[in-house]
């Protein structure tokens, strides 16, 4: 998981959202923007848990005895299990990244050509999504209450919105190694610990271009919160994805172009 190239997709989410409620939307109150977390958590699949934020962070600070090499870590095995999928013809899957300052979800199903994607940011207290299927392209706006839907197929500028979309979106089978900036033989540390009978472990590589990358995984081996450079957010992956998932909430109001 490139986390730059995630925060360059989320950015392309926001921006585009903004630019349409900035033009037609009302002023949002302070008491309306208390519940925008929680009202773009809705639309996601996204876990929050302080306590695994908590650990992560205390592992990422803390010196390791034990060290493991990338070819034979839990994170390499990750990595390889969902670039298979992301990679194939027909991906499907979810992945969420929250904190109680930010949320970032994507969501992809389908071949090519009939693709439901969905992407929803909470940054600075705005939250927004965007939701594109082969016909149409709708912009959320959750703090405004709006949302904007353009046929695909209409040349209004979102070329450039939906290349940030892809390189946030899609991982290099191939080159994913090279992007992070490890080998095999790259070391990294690695902590085991058990909390209400439940074992946990974590792990983290420094790679020459992602910088700092850690993981901690649940006894099944899945993570459940994730480090980059300094910052340890929750996070969630599943590659199992609900029709319903691209569904358009209600109770917003539609705004034109």
């Amino acid at each position: 998981m490139n986390f730059r190239k995630l925060k360059k997709a989320a950015a392309a989410v926001m921006a585009a959202v903004m630019c349409v409620t900035m033009a037609f939307g009302t002023s949002v109150s302070a008491a309306e923007k208390k519940s925008v977390w929680s009202e773009t958590k809705a639309l996601t699949t996204a876990k929050y848990n302080s306590k695994y934020i908590k650990w992560a962070e205390k592992y990422s600070a803390k010196e390791a005895k034990n060290t493991i090499a990338f070819g034979k870590s839990r994170t390499k095995k990750f990595y390889e299990s969902q670039t298979k999928v992301s990679g194939s013809d027909d991906p499907q899957f979810i992945i969420n990244i929250i904190d109680k300052e930010t949320i970032f979800s994507i969501a992809v199903k389908g071949k090519e050509n009939s693709k439901n994607i969905k992407m929803v940011a909470y940054s600075d207290g705005e939250g927004s999504a965007i939701y594109s299927n082969s016909k149409n392209v709708t912009l959320l706006s959750v703090g405004y209450k709006q949302k904007l839907t353009v046929p695909m197929s209409e040349n209004i500028g979102y070329d450039e919105l939906f290349d940030e979309m892809a390189e946030g979106l899609f991982f290099n089978n191939d080159n994913y190694m090279i992007e992070l900036g490890v080998t095999d033989k790259t070391k990294g540390k690695t902590f085991k610990f058990t909390s209400n009978e439940k074992t946990y472990y974590y792990e983290e590589f420094e790679g020459s271009v992602a910088g700092k990358f850690g993981f901690l995984f649940n006894s099944s081996g899945k993570p459940i919160a994730a480090v980059s450079g300094d910052t340890a957010m929750c996070f969630n992956i599943s590659f199992s994805v609900k029709d319903s998932e691209f569904s358009i909430p209600k109770g917003y109001t539609d705004i034109s172009l």
